[in-house]
């Protein structure tokens, strides 16, 4: 009865209602003072700014209660974001997150928020009570005065002001510049928000806006064999758990015996986003030059001009990216989990489909196999009899269950491994010229280091979501017809190189030409350009890879294993 009475009191008084709505969305802000790297001014400013925001906001009406009601998408912005702070302990919502929620399917959220659940459990615990004494306050008809409203709402605007007037002298240490709209919560994330719905607009138009391009492709030879191509794309696979780079566990045992691969062990992707880091591998795009994504068509259009029959077969979902797009190009296109619906597929599933085809189609192939790989949750990623490191069966997030997620972990490492060890072993059946291409999307953070990171697809990326596995296999019949090229992929193995050599590399290695292909961008081109490593942010400007907000733990990850910058 005493906290019924302490509440009533509570809701009842206007002022304290101000007071702790302006706490509550304030809670963002506070996490975001510690880990925002701005210098003090920005400090500042980044406190002035939402104070003086809520302060005008919620002397705008005098019904309280009806505010906060509006306000439920504010608190949404504020949940979304406590959430972010959980997985990467920095950094406020992404432009690609917004996109990430528009193209994830309902299962695959599902098993994040599974692993999320203390967080979760937060958010809750702070917003449901929030949004309840709100609609209480409505109800009852709790009013600011009058008085109370004209002192406030001019504080709010003066805030607001100086806030806008310190962004002048503030400076973001990672950019060396600082911006209102790109670094003040919640404005940036409200300019993040517009900058995706833009993306969105711009590639929901790709069909009309690429409909005319062509590579005016040629292939440079004609030889006696039949020719067969796979482009193996991996998800979310860490060159940092492959026993082929010199991890602790053999996580790799069947690619370590196959003398006929080159593997490259400096190589990074230009972006920690699933539907940017393909489409840079399957086009000419790259970090360098992103927008030309909006108007030019994929690796298998030029396939086709040169007479190739293309196949793209997917363990993953259609999700309205322009992966989906390229792939509806191709000849063939079968996918294998389906949006919204629980699937689970292993990605031996595509194996059958790859030899259906090398035997139902006459002629030369193209394949692109998108792989589900190492997507969280782990566990549901392989058979059983690939629970080889245990015990394995974690769940949730946390720093307890660090060596459960980290096996499981390595056992997609050990299930990839034999997926591509097959691949390989059809290719060599077919007694084709024949050549694989693979690499992953990004990496991901497992709990490493004292910053408790996990997932990828963070603000700021880490060494673990950069580096990324790239090798290539070639058929005896491919070394018969172009032996010099593969002199020339173990010329650069050392070499640091970047994902967006992937499209280059694939036209080189079926020895096709188009004015759209950089020899300087190709692993089979012994005068490889080594070049300034660039990333793609979340603004889709380029920025050198090592710039991108790394910390003191990503640097000494990358001088151990010798990661050029």
């Amino acid at each position: 009865m005493e906290f019924k009475k302490y509440l009533n009191e509570f809701i009842d008084n206007p002022v304290k209602l101000f007071i702790f709505f302006v706490i509550v969305n304030f809670l963002p802000t506070a996490g975001l003072l510690f880990t925002e790297p701005f210098d003090i001014w920005g400090k500042i400013a980044l406190v002035l700014f939402p104070l003086g925001l809520y302060f005008v906001l919620y002397t705008m009406l005098k019904n309280i209660g009806l505010t906060q009601l509006l306000l439920i998408p504010l608190l949404i912005i504020h949940a979304f974001q406590i959430v972010v702070f959980y997985l990467f302990g920095e950094g406020v919502i992404a432009v690609d997150m917004f996109l990430n929620v528009m193209t994830t399917n309902v299962n695959e959220a599902g098993e994040v928020l599974n692993g999320i659940m203390a967080s979760v459990i937060f958010v809750v615990v702070v917003y449901v009570p929030t949004i309840i004494i709100a609609a209480i306050a409505c109800k009852r008809k709790i009013y600011l005065t009058s008085k109370f409203r004209k002192i406030m709402f001019p504080v709010g605007i003066i805030l607001l002001f100086a806030s806008s007037l310190l962004c002048f002298a503030a400076k973001n240490k990672n950019t060396g510049k600082f911006e209102l709209h790109e670094d003040v919560y919640p404005a940036d994330v409200f300019y993040n928000l517009g900058f995706a719905r833009h993306k969105w607009v711009l590639s929901s138009k790709y069909l009309e806006t690429s409909k005319d391009f062509t590579f005016n492709a040629h292939k440079k030879d004609s030889i006696a064999q039949r020719e067969i191509y796979v482009m193996v794309i991996g998800e979310t696979a860490r060159a940092e758990n492959w026993g082929l780079y010199g991890y602790e566990r053999n996580t790799t045992p069947q690619l370590a015996k196959d003398s006929n691969i080159v593997l490259f062990h400096d190589a990074v992707t230009q972006s920690n986003t699933t539907h940017k880091s393909v489409s840079i591998m399957l086009t000419a795009a790259s970090a360098e030059n992103y927008d030309i994504i909006y108007r030019q068509k994929s690796i298998i259009e030029a396939f086709k001009e040169v007479g190739f029959s293309t196949v793209f077969l997917s363990n993953q979902s259609a999700n309205r990216t322009f992966t989906d797009y390229f792939a509806q190009d191709a000849n063939y296109t079968e996918y294998y989990r389906y949006f919204n619906e629980k699937t689970n597929n292993y990605d031996e599933v595509l194996l059958p489909r790859l030899q259906h085809y090398m035997d139902s189609v006459q002629g030369n192939l193209f394949f692109v196999l998108h792989t589900y790989g190492s997507h969280f949750n782990y566990k549901e990623r392989y058979p059983e009899e690939y629970a080889v490191f245990t015990p394995d069966d974690a769940m949730e997030i946390t720093r307890a269950n660090k060596d459960y997620l980290v096996n499981a972990y390595d056992n997609t490492i050990l299930y990839t491994d034999n997926f591509l060890h097959n691949v390989i072993k059809i290719l060599g059946q077919s007694n084709s010229c024949s050549a694989m291409f693979y690499t992953s999307d990004h990496g991901e953070d497992i709990l490493d280091d004292n910053r408790q990171r996990f997932l990828h697809a963070s603000p700021t990326p880490t060494y673990y979501q950069l580096r990324v596995p790239m090798l290539m296999w070639f058929s005896p019949a491919y070394n018969e017809v172009y032996p010099q090229a593969i002199a020339n992929a173990e010329k650069n193995e050392s070499k640091p190189i970047a994902s967006n050599a992937v499209f280059h590399t694939i036209l080189d290695m079926a020895n096709i030409d188009t004015e759209y292909q950089n020899p300087d961008l190709s692993l089979l081109n012994p005068d490889f350009k080594i070049a300034t490593r660039m990333y793609l942010d979340d603004h889709d400007d380029p920025i050198p890879f090592y710039n991108t907000g790394l910390k003191k733990e990503d640097m000494i990850m990358m001088e151990k294993r010798k990661i050029q910058r």
